[in-house]
C-alpha cells in the first residue's frame, strides 16, 4: 500500500517584530519611575527621545529621574530642554524651581514657580512649593499669601493650614498657630510633623498636658523621630519626673548619638534631681566629648567629679572650662573651689581673685557654698575679698568668713 504524502503550501510565519515608539517608551518609563526604579525608567526616558527629540515629556520625566538620581545639573538640563520646546509647561517650570530649591538657588526657584503659576493659575503645588521658598529667606508676607492661595485652591488640603502655622509660630503667634494646626490635623489626622509643631507651640504657651499628648502621638506616628523624645525629656524633667525624663533622653541618644544635648540632658536630671553623680559624670563625658565648649557641660561635669572627691579630675576640667571660656569668670571661680576642697589655699585663692577682677561679685553665692569651707577664713582670702568690696557691702555677708 503506498503512502500517501500530502503536501501542504508552505505557510511562512514571519516574526512580527513592534517597534516601540517614543510615547511608548515614554510611558513604560513613567510606570518604573512612580515604582521608583529610576535605574530602570532611565534608559526608557533616553530611547524615547533619541526616537524623537522634541517628546517634551520624554524630556521633563527624564529630568524627575534626574533629579532623584540627585544628577540635578541634568535634571535642570532635561527641564530646560523641555521649557524650550514648550515654553507654557508649567509642570516643567515647578520642577525645575524643585531642582533650583535643592541646590540652595532659591531665587531662581522662586521664578520657575511664579513661571509655572502664569502658565497654571490654578497650579497648587507650585504655590505651596513658593510659598516653602519664601519662608526659608524669611520673606513671610509672600509666604502667607501662597499658603493662603493653597487653602483657597484646595481647602480640604492640610497643607495651607500646617504651612501658616509656621510662620505664626515664628512671629510667636502661638495661639494663632495652633489654631491653624488643630485645622491642618483635622484635615490630616496622621501628619506627624504638625502634631510635633502644635506640640512645640502648646509647650511655648505653657500648655504642658497639651504638649505631652502631641508628643507621644508623634511617638506612634513616627517612632524613630528623634527630636520628640528629646521634648519629652524636657517636659518630664520640668515636672521631676525624672525616670521618664531620663528614658527619653536615652531614646533620644539611641537614634541621635551624635548630638550632644540628648547626653546632656541625661546627665542634668542625674545631677540636678537624683544627686547621682557617677551617672551625671558618665552622661556629661559624652555630651563633652561632642560639645567642648558649652559651658553647663564643662561646669556640671566638672562638679560631678568635685562631688565625687575626684579633685585633681576636677581641677582639669574646670583647667578646660578656662581655656574655652577665658573671659567668663565662672572657671576661675570653680577651679579655686576645686582648690578649696582639694586644700590647696594658695592656688584657690589666686583662682578666686581672677574670678573677682573678672567681675564675680555673686557675693551671696561666696557667702553660700560650702567648697569654700577651706579657704574662707583664712587672712589671704579675708584680704582678698576685703580689697574689692567695700565694707558697708562685707556687712550684708556676715557669713562670708566662717561667721567672724
Amino acid at each position: 500500500m503506498k503512502k500517501i504524502l500530502l503536501l501542504f503550501p508552505a505557510i511562512a510565519f514571519a516574526a512580527i517584530i513592534h517597534a516601540q515608539t517614543s510615547t511608548e517608551y515614554n510611558n513604560q518609563g513613567l510606570a518604573k519611575f512612580k515604582a521608583k526604579d529610576y535605574n530602570g525608567a532611565l534608559p526608557d526616558f533616553n530611547k524615547a527621545i533619541e526616537l524623537d527629540p522634541k517628546n517634551e515629556k520624554a524630556l521633563h520625566n527624564r529630568g524627575l529621574v534626574k533629579y532623584a538620581l540627585k544628577d540635578y545639573e541634568g535634571a535642570i538640563k532635561d527641564h530646560s530642554s523641555a521649557i524650550q520646546l514648550n515654553p507654557n509647561y508649567s509642570n516643567a517650570y515647578n520642577d525645575r524651581g524643585l531642582v533650583y530649591y535643592r541646590q540652595n538657588k532659591t531665587s531662581e526657584a522662586i521664578q520657575d514657580y511664579t513661571k509655572a503659576i502664569a502658565a497654571d493659575p490654578a497650579y497648587f503645588a507650585a504655590y505651596k512649593n513658593r510659598a516653602v521658598a519664601y519662608y526659608s529667606v524669611k520673606n513671610y508676607a509672600e509666604a502667607t499669601k501662597d499658603y493662603g492661595k493653597c487653602i483657597e485652591l484646595q481647602p480640604g488640603n492640610a497643607d495651607g493650614y500646617a504651612g501658616l502655622a509656621n510662620i505664626k509660630n515664628i512671629q510667636k503667634d502661638y495661639p494663632g498657630a495652633i489654631k491653624d494646626f488643630n485645622k491642618a490635623i483635622e484635615l490630616d489626622p496622621n501628619s506627624a510633623a504638625t502634631y510635633l509643631n502644635r506640640g512645640n507651640a502648646k509647650f511655648l504657651v505653657n500648655d504642658m498636658e497639651g504638649a505631652l499628648v502631641d508628643f507621644k502621638k508623634v511617638t506612634v506616628l513616627q517612632p524613630d523621630n528623634g527630636n520628640v523624645y528629646f521634648n519629652l525629656g524636657v517636659i518630664y524633667a520640668g515636672q521631676k519626673k525624672s525616670t521618664e525624663a531620663i528614658a527619653a533622653f536615652k531614646k533620644y541618644n539611641a537614634i541621635l548619638p551624635n548630638e550632644w544635648n540628648g547626653y546632656k540632658g541625661t546627665a542634668d536630671v542625674y545631677f540636678l534631681q537624683l544627686n547621682k553623680y557617677d551617672s551625671s559624670e558618665y552622661f556629661y563625658s559624652k555630651a563633652y566629648q561632642i560639645n567642648k565648649q558649652e559651658k553647663d557641660i564643662l561646669q556640671r561635669y566638672g562638679y560631678s567629679l568635685l562631688n565625687q572627691k575626684k579633685f585633681s579630675e576636677a581641677i582639669a576640667m574646670f583647667k578646660n572650662q578656662i581655656a574655652y571660656l577665658p573671659d567668663d569668670y565662672w572657671g576661675y571661680y570653680n577651679l579655686g573651689a576645686a582648690y578649696s576642697m582639694n586644700k590647696q589655699p594658695k592656688e584657690s585663692i589666686s583662682s578666686l581673685e581672677t574670678a573677682v577682677n573678672k567681675r564675680m561679685t555673686e557675693l551671696d553665692y561666696w557667702q553660700s557654698d560650702k567648697n569654700l569651707n577651706n579657704v574662707r577664713m583664712l587672712e589671704d582670702f579675708k584680704g582678698m575679698v576685703k580689697k574689692y568690696f567695700t565694707k558697708e557691702t562685707l556687712a550684708k555677708y556676715p557669713m562670708l568668713f566662717g561667721g567672724f
